[in-house]
């Protein structure tokens, strides 16, 4: 009786085993499904120019979307996320970027100036409309133990809860028409922050500056 009750419970546990096995897998096409799904999504955003008569506010606007890098790396600054716009009306013509930089909950603000350099030409940016929220995240893991002895099946689970926070740092600042003429003319656009000592530079070239310079034509 007792080679019988092992037996049992050897095909017991390869039972789970298996059915485990699918689950995960199961999970997993999942997980890629919507993985693919999102970052589709995601790059429909990014780097293409939308246009639009604004009849209420009476004005043409063209604006696009950006996420770059800063060039520094392993430091409280991350990704900037900017929204480039630009505003035909009859009080004349208008670009300002919308600035959205995600840094770690123990960086500094940063100033009320940047800098923009565009061929050879440096400029000093005022930001302005500063506002930053503080972002928490959590995510929890459950795991299954499955454990034998001499007694028996023993099933149970363990909790685990991750929890991340950051800062979401947002601001304005507007080009003048010298600006947007060098950047229209160069091959790479940079712009330059502080966060307390720690400079951000973020290197806008390619299809970004593409899409940039198209929401900028006349």
């Amino acid at each position: 009786m007792r080679d019988i009750g092992m037996r049992f419970v050897e095909i017991f546990l390869l039972f789970i085993k298996q059915a485990t096995e699918i689950m995960q897998k199961g999970i997993l096409y999942l997980i890629i499904l919507v993985s693919c799904a999102t970052v589709s999504c995601g790059t429909l955003r990014y780097n293409k120019v939308y246009r639009y008569r604004d009849e209420f506010r009476d004005n043409e606007k063209a604006y696009t979307r950006i996420k770059v890098r800063p060039d520094e790396r392993r430091t409280e600054v991350g990704s900037a996320r900017v929204i480039i716009e630009k505003e035909l009306s009859k009080e004349g013509t208008s670009v300002n970027l919308y600035f959205v930089i995600y840094r770690s909950a123990s960086s500094f603000r940063t100033g009320f100036s940047g800098f923009l350099k565009a061929g050879d030409k440096k400029y000093e940016l005022a930001l302005k409309d500063h506002v930053w929220e503080l972002r928490t995240k959590s995510e929890a893991s459950v795991s299954g133990i499955t454990t034998v002895d001499s007694s028996g099946i023993v099933t149970g689970q363990t909790a685990d809860i991750d929890t991340r926070t950051w800062i979401e740092e947002k601001f304005v600042a507007s080009l003048s028409g010298e600006m947007v003429s060098v950047i229209d003319g160069s091959a790479e656009a940079l712009l330059r922050f502080y966060f307390g000592p720690i400079p951000a530079t973020y290197i806008i070239k390619g299809k970004r500056l593409a899409a940039i310079k198209k929401v900028l034509e006349r």
